[in-house]
């Protein structure tokens, strides 16, 4: 190399060492002859006897002293020409002191970093939990202490859309699905006591009309004794006017309570139903005879309207009566003293065909009343079995059931009209002709 390289080499050298203080340059010719100048007495000894033994060795090397807590790092490179001929090598010797601070700076930046992230994420995480984990398991817990007391209220959801939201929805579903089970054994309940409650009461209307029927019979000889004494006494010319006027009334007396017995009697004989050709006027007339008395007695007043020229119905004559005696009977209840109660009969036409204009002929059967009149609740049970609201008058609801299945089975229909305070109307339609029958 000519003295303008070198002094070049040095220069750069320097310039290298001034910018970086712990990064220490030098080149080694193959004589070991080194540049700028060799290195001070500041590296130890043995530093320097085993620089010296690495630069015998023609490959890239690098050490670090001491090996245990090294303070230097020692790099060495080979310089070759453009031949590819060895010349030389260039040593890099770098201090470990800054670096050594450096990494201990490091060490407490990510062990204050770290307490840091743990004092934020600790609390944070914690809050996360209490939110989506701890409190929503605390409402499932207090739902399920009020499904054991009985109350099957859905828990509050929010937003929720976790698995923990999804437990939740699950949950309400359950409750809810709990909550109509348990109505629904209720009502079963309740209509298991009303079935109890109805056949015991029906057991003691059989038992009721087996003794009426006896003592009917047995009342039956005595009223012909009664009545054939007062008309004895009828037939003597020479009976005072006084003795004459109370024979007749007692002859008249005992034959409406043989008429009353007959009735009765009637009315509770069983027996299959028999259809034919019937005026509705003549089994209507025969209930309200029956029911005379008992109107009497709470001051209503019956009254019966029917239209000249009805036609007859195909009817069962004791369903009939069966029918008119429950709805006079619940008007009777219904009705205040001094009311009235309206029987009325007249044509109907009604639509035979749903499909057509088709109508045909009926006769429509009206009881009015201006008693107290029902609620649209009331009105919307009003024909359901065992439904009834005179419990405390004995009532067990069935008559209007009864009456109901027997329109329907004559082919016809039923329904009632009424509002609070304003009394109210149930309208019956049987069909005229015999062929709505002959179907079945």
């Amino acid at each position: 190399m000519r003295d303008k390289q070198f002094a070049d080499i040095t220069e750069l050298l320097r310039g290298l060492e001034q910018v970086e203080p712990d990064l220490k340059l030098r080149v080694y010719d193959k004589t070991g002859k080194v540049f700028p100048e060799p290195f001070s007495n500041a590296y130890a000894s043995d530093f320097q006897e085993r620089l010296h033994i690495a630069l015998k060795n023609d490959e890239s090397n690098q050490f670090f002293y001491p090996e245990e807590a090294p303070e230097y790092i020692a790099l060495l490179l080979p310089l070759q020409n453009a031949q590819g001929e060895r010349v030389g090598k260039l040593v890099f010797i770098r201090a470990l002191r800054e670096m050594r601070r450096d990494l201990e700076v490091t060490k407490r930046n990510l062990a204050f970093s770290t307490l840091a992230f743990i004092l934020i994420a600790a609390p944070l995480s914690g809050f996360i939990y209490l939110v989506y984990i701890d409190w929503p398991l605390r409402r499932l817990e207090d739902g399920m202490k009020q499904i054991q007391e009985g109350n099957f209220s859905p828990l509050p959801l929010g937003n929720q859309e976790d698995e923990i939201g999804v437990l939740l929805k699950t949950f309400n579903t359950m409750a809810a699905e709990l909550a109509s089970a348990r109505q629904a054994l209720k009502e079963e309940a309740q209509s298991r006591r009303q079935v109890q409650a109805a056949l015991q009461e029906a057991d003691k209307l059989i038992t009721i009309g087996q003794l009426s029927a006896g003592l009917a019979h047995e009342i039956g000889s005595p009223l012909q004794v009664l009545k054939g004494r007062a008309e004895q006494l009828l037939l003597r010319p020479d009976q005072s006017e006084e003795v004459v006027r109370h024979a007749r009334i007692l002859a008249s007396q005992s034959e409406r309570i043989t008429h009353i017995v007959q009735q009765l009697l009637e009315f509770t004989r069983r027996r299959p139903p028999h259809y034919n050709s019937i005026d509705l006027c003549d089994p209507i007339s025969a209930v309200l005879n029956l029911l005379e008395y008992e109107a009497h007695k709470k001051q209503v007043n019956l009254n019966f309207e029917a239209a000249a020229d009805l036609p007859l119905i195909y009817a069962d004559s004791d369903g009939i009566q069966q029918i008119v005696l429950n709805l006079i009977t619940n008007a009777l209840s219904a009705a205040d003293p001094g009311g009235q109660i309206d029987v009325i009969v007249q044509p109907h036409q009604f639509s035979s065909n749903s499909y057509s204009n088709e109508t045909a002929e009926a006769v429509q059967l009206i009881v009015r009343d201006n008693g107290h009149g029902m609620t649209q609740e009331t009105l919307e049970h009003l024909f359901d079995p065992f439904f009834t609201t005179r419990h405390g008058q004995g009532g067990v609801g069935l008559g209007l059931a009864v009456a109901r299945s027997i329109v329907i089975a004559h082919h016809g229909s039923i329904k009632a009209q009424s509002s609070p305070g304003q009394g109210s109307t149930i309208s019956v339609i049987l069909p005229v002709d015999k062929r709505y029958h002959d179907t079945d």
